[in-house]
């Protein structure tokens, strides 16, 4: 990817392809996706095994799919991985998933998307078990702050929208480590970052220099 000048925003996680000239957008794949032949300009993808995707018996092929996936060269991220007690396969099939792909993402020296739900003694485990040497980024966050800084602590990142953007989850988070995303939500990346600016005490400005710094960060990229 050879972004232009006159880049914005950053999508960190969405599943809408936009094509939008001011965004870097990072189009998320499950396994079993293919990276399109034609995608907009100025898109990264992450690719991962989606707890959702989970049953008893299928992990060696979603394996094998993923393998597939993310040896394009514009998949810049690992998953989304995670743990859903609400709503896909078995825990510790979904264990085994995430562990399998924490060990792909430090392979490829890549940052991981984390999807959790009611998981997160799953996800601490898994963090300790794997000190992981590049940033693991709990997407969509929705928590309270206590939550939001107990997992900061631990040394997480956070992609928020809208429904995460609340002032104490902002005050609980050190800035150097958020991002900011769309999700499947339609709304416009521009909106969540004018809706952060607002709610962190930022001008329009300096909140795109920060995402920038932080996205730099993340993937070793100057923008």
């Amino acid at each position: 990817m050879n972004p232009g000048r006159g880049i914005k925003f950053i999508d960190f996680h969405t599943h809408n392809a936009t094509g939008s000239g001011d965004t870097i957008t990072v189009m998320n794949l499950m396994a079993g996706d293919e990276v399109p032949r034609d995608f907009p300009p100025n898109t990264l993808f992450s690719a991962g095994i989606h707890p959702w995707q989970l049953t008893d018996d299928n992990l060696a092929h979603l394996k094998t799919e993923l393998l597939l996936t993310v040896a394009h060269p514009h998949v810049a991220v690992i998953g989304e991985a995670g743990f859903d007690r609400l709503k896909g396969g078995p825990q510790e099939v979904q264990y085994r998933a995430f562990i399998l792909q924490a060990e792909l993402a430090m392979e490829m020296d890549k940052p991981m998307v984390i999807h959790c739900v009611k998981g997160w003694d799953e996800l601490r485990r898994a963090r300790k078990e794997m000190k992981p040497a590049r940033p693991w980024v709990i997407h969509g966050f929705s928590g309270n702050g206590i939550l939001a800084a107990s997992l900061a602590d631990e040394g997480f990142w956070f992609s928020l929208g809208t429904g995460g953007l609340k002032p104490a989850v902002l005050e609980a988070l050190s800035p150097e480590r958020i991002l900011l995303e769309t999700d499947d939500s339609g709304e416009q990346i521009a909106e969540v970052y004018r809706l952060f600016a607002s709610k962190a005490g930022y001008d329009a400005e300096a909140a795109e220099r920060l995402m920038r710094r932080n996205f730099n960060t993340l993937l070793n990229y100057s923008l």
